[in-house]
C-alpha cells in the first residue's frame, strides 16, 4: 500500500505546485455562475409567473450556484491523463511492475482532489452562507453535513466513470472529442446545468436507476434538504452499488483492452 500512499501524496503535491492552474480552475467555476444568473433572470422577467418549473427565482440562481459548485468538487479529467499514457506509451512502465495501473492512477487522483476540496468547500461555504443570507433560502450546516459523505461518493463514482471511459483510449488514438462530449453528457445528465426535475418525472424516474444523477442532484437536494435521511442513504447505498458495478467494468475492460495496447511511444 506504500506505493499508492505515494502516488497520493504525488498527486497533493503536484496540487500544491501548480498553484496558477488552481487558482485559474477555481475562477472558472464562476463563469457557468454568471451564464446561469443572466439567462434565468432573462426568463423569469419575461415570465408573468414567479415560479417556473416549480422553482422561484431564488431557489433557480442557488440551484445554479451548487451546480457549478458541486460540479467543480466532483470534476476528475483522469480519462485525459490515462489516454495520454496510451497513446504515448507510458503505460509501459506500470505494465511491467507490481502494481495496479488504475488504482494507481486513482490514488494521484485523490491527492490533486483533496487540495481542492479544501479550498473549494472552504470558499463555496462562505459564498453560501452569504447567498442564503441575502435570499433566505433556509439551507443550514445540517444539510451541508449530511452532503459530505453523499460528494465524496460522488467524486469517487465520478474518477470511476471517467476511468470506465478512458478505456476507449485501447481502440481510439484520438479519444479527446469522445471525451468532451461524454463529459458534457454526464454533466447534464447528473443536473448541472438544469435540475433534473424540469425535464418532467419520466425522464427523473429513468435518471434514479442511473449514476449520474447522484453526481451533482442528487448531493444539491441533500444540502437543501429536500431528501429525507432515509432518503439520503437509499441514495447513497444506489452510489455504493454504481461504484461496485463501475469496478468491475473497469477491471473487465482492462482485460480486454489491454490485449490491443500496442505500446507505441515512449
Amino acid at each position: 500500500m506504500e506505493k499508492y500512499f505515494r502516488a497520493f501524496l504525488l498527486g497533493l503535491q503536484s496540487a500544491m505546485e501548480y498553484r496558477m492552474n488552481f487558482l485559474m480552475s477555481i475562477l472558472s467555476t464562476f463563469f457557468p455562475i454568471i451564464i446561469q444568473v443572466f439567462m434565468w433572470t432573462a426568463i423569469f422577467k419575461s415570465s408573468p409567473n414567479k415560479i417556473i418549473y416549480g422553482y422561484t427565482y431564488s431557489q433557480m440562481i442557488m440551484y445554479s450556484i451548487m451546480a457549478a459548485i458541486i460540479s467543480k468538487l466532483v470534476a476528475s479529467g483522469i480519462e485525459y491523463d490515462i489516454a495520454n499514457d496510451i497513446k504515448n506509451g507510458i503505460l509501459n512502465k506500470f505494465i511491467v511492475q507490481p502494481i495496479g495501473y488504475y488504482f494507481y492512477k486513482i490514488c494521484g487522483s485523490f491527492g490533486q482532489k483533496t487540495f481542492q476540496l479544501g479550498v473549494v468547500t472552504i470558499l463555496s461555504s462562505i459564498l453560501l452562507f452569504i447567498v442564503n443570507l441575502k435570499m433566505n433560502l433556509n439551507i443550514g450546516y445540517q444539510g451541508i453535513l449530511l452532503a459530505i459523505p453523499v460528494i465524496i461518493l460522488a467524486l469517487i463514482l465520478n474518477i470511476l466513470m471517467s476511468c470506465t471511459i478512458s478505456l476507449i483510449s485501447f481502440w481510439i488514438t484520438e479519444a479527446w472529442a469522445a471525451f468532451m462530449i461524454l463529459d458534457l453528457f454526464i454533466n447534464i445528465s447528473g443536473g448541472g446545468v438544469f435540475p433534473l426535475d424540469i425535464f418532467g418525472d419520466k425522464v427523473l424516474a429513468v435518471m434514479n436507476v442511473l449514476p449520474f444523477e447522484y453526481l451533482i442532484y442528487f448531493p444539491i437536494n441533500v444540502i437543501e434538504r429536500k431528501t429525507s435521511i432515509p432518503a439520503t442513504l437509499e441514495g447513497m447505498a444506489i452510489q455504493g452499488i454504481w461504484i461496485l458495478v463501475l469496478l468491475v467494468c473497469i477491471k473487465a475492460g482492462w482485460k480486454v483492452g489491454i490485449k490491443k495496447y500496442v505500446a507505441v511511444g515512449g
